[in-house]
């Protein structure tokens, strides 16, 4: 009896262990859509969520042309990926230069981000695939040619 009891325990103890545990960022985003834009991230497969900050600069040519590439209608690459931008009200006025692509744009009209503790100081880049992270990094001055290369994007 002594010997299935180690058993059973070591069997969950592994089965506990192989559960993924979200990074800080997943968790806060996942809250984020739940509660304010009704939408549980853990039923999409593929999707790319980008975070614009709230500082001033932070829409570069250089970040609107990639996102403008990223969300083409033309181009099939990343067709099975819904695609997010977040971005804040005082940033709003990008969206103008963004139409016509398949990016589904979200205004943070009341910085809602940061009571969730999602509060960048840079623009945030996330790939998911399968519902679980894959790809994290800054969406940020030099790190957006990098970015751009890395999903086969050439910004002119």
């Amino acid at each position: 009896m002594k010997k299935y009891s180690i058993i059973f325990i070591f069997l969950l103890t592994i089965i506990a262990c192989n559960k993924r545990k979200l990074s800080e960022d997943e968790e806060h985003l996942n809250m984020y859509f739940n509660e304010k834009q009704h939408t549980d991230l853990s039923k999409l497969n593929n999707y790319f969520i980008v975070v614009i900050s709230g500082n001033c600069g932070s829409c570069t040519e250089k970040t609107i042309k990639f996102l403008k590439q990223l969300g083409d209608r033309k181009n099939y690459k990343f067709s099975d990926y819904k695609k997010i931008v977040i971005i804040p009200r005082n940033n709003s006025e990008v969206l103008d230069s963004m139409k016509n692509t398949n990016i589904e744009f979200i205004v943070d009209e009341g910085f809602e981000l940061e009571k969730y503790g999602v509060n960048f100081q840079r623009n945030a880049f996330f790939e998911f695939k399968k519902s679980q992270l894959f790809y994290k990094d800054w969406l940020y001055l030099d790190n957006v040619d990098t970015i751009s290369k890395k999903y086969g994007f050439i910004l002119k």
